[in-house]
């Protein structure tokens, strides 16, 4: 049987220098990953996605210093760089859940562009019992219940801070959430952001609010006008310089549900807001499940991540961007999985991309494959670098 490791993150399988070397190799080649170091995991987590994640958070994190000597390997062209709230920023980056607790920030940061760990919030939140994600068979769309896991501020504090002091530099935008309790549920979620702004602002270069996880009912409770307001004026009080960003989930296609998703978004930006990360993962019901998922499922409720949400996430982009033109700054996440799909996004107007569920199924190396993809089809249109592409999509 074989050895496990046991760490503040909990229990994991003593990876052997063969399997190390692999999942290092697959961090540079997509090819590589899908066809040895991913079954490799899933073999090694019982096909748990999410143990399988938190396995390559560990593996990367304690061979830190291997994803340094890779990446210049991940060094973009100058012309995939842009500028986003002053930084010089290739903008293809980590998504909220792939590091939930700062684990990776050393290694993600030698091979992204920027990161967003978390969510971040105060108190250490053991979620739902596992197992809380599946997939299904050749497919990396992901069906979740985490319930906001979380190792707490104190923790993620203790990653962010070390990492600083060690000389890391890497572009961090950490997603936070106040948490509504009984009662005064807004008042309760607003002091709680107070102190993760506060607490975090030192160390980062911008926030991102996150009340949309579906899987968390109190969040509903955040989700008005006055408090979309309220956030947006503390980040812009508390933490003035830095980047400002909400985190909104998926709508249906009708003008009455964009019509609403517009007058949060506009009571964001109303208050101080900058940006909005699109789109969080889509909410289905049980039995809106497949049923292979379905029996064996044990939560009323799923969020589905992944290709899945694609053409929400261009749709998304593009009515942000219709409404508020110029004025606000658009993260796009969902399904980025190739050069064609980054190039729809930017053109549809996204300032940047993030992944999660993508980088999980090919590995870091996809980086380098959405980079060279992107250049090809801007290339093909004549495109000259990423700002001019993004100047086109404003006008």
């Amino acid at each position: 049987m074989r050895k496990k490791v046991t760490t503040q993150e909990g229990e994991f399988p003593r990876l052997s220098l063969r399997d190390k070397v692999t999942l290092l190799r697959g961090s540079i080649n997509t090819a590589h990953f899908k066809a040895h170091a991913r079954p490799m995991l899933y073999g090694r987590c019982g096909d748990d996605p999410e143990a399988v994640n938190d396995l390559l958070l560990e593996t990367l994190h304690t061979n830190a210093g291997k994803t340094k000597l890779i990446s210049p390997l991940f060094k973009p062209p100058k012309q995939l760089i842009i500028k986003i709230n002053g930084e010089h920023v290739l903008p293809l980056g980590t998504a909220a859940g792939m590091d939930k607790n700062g684990k990776a920030l050393e290694a993600f940061g030698n091979l992204f562009g920027f990161q967003e760990p978390g969510t971040v919030v105060i108190e250490p939140r053991l979620g739902n019992p596992r197992v809380r994600v599946t997939t299904l068979k050749d497919s990396i769309d992901l069906f979740n219940a985490p319930g906001f896991p979380s190792k707490g501020l104190d923790y993620f504090l203790k990653n962010i801070s070390e990492y600083r002091r060690k000389g890391g530099r890497a572009i961090i935008y950490v997603s936070i959430c106040g948490l509504p309790s009984e009662g005064r549920a807004t008042a309760n979620a607003m002091k709680e952001m107070e102190v993760l702004i506060t607490t975090l602002r030192t160390y980062v270069d911008g926030f991102v609010w996150n009340p949309f996880s579906p899987n968390t009912k109190a969040l509903e409770k955040l989700r008005t006008a006055a408090t979309f307001y309220e956030t947006g004026r503390l980040m812009d009080e508390l933490a003035p310089g830095k980047l400002k960003m909400v985190k909104i989930g998926p709508y249906d296609e009708t003008p009455a549900e964009l019509k609403k998703t517009l007058i949060l978004i506009n009571a964001f930006f109303e208050g101080g807001g900058q940006g909005v990360v699109t789109t969080n993962t889509y909410p289905f019901s049980k039995e809106m499940l497949p049923e292979s998922i379905r029996e064996k499922w044990g939560y009323p409720t799923a969020g589905r991540s992944g290709t899945f949400l694609t053409d929400y996430m261009l749709r998304s982009i593009n009515d942000i961007r219709n409404a508020f033109r110029d004025s606000v700054l658009i993260f796009g996440t969902g399904g980025i999985s190739d050069g064609i799909t980054a190039y729809k996004a930017f053109k549809a107007g996204a300032n940047a991309l993030e992944g999660y569920t993508p980088y999980v199924s090919y590995g870091p190396g996809l980086v380098r494959n959405i980079m060279d993809g992107l250049q090809t089809e801007m290339d093909r249109d004549g495109i000259k670098n990423l700002a001019h592409l993004q100047k086109l999509a404003r006008r």
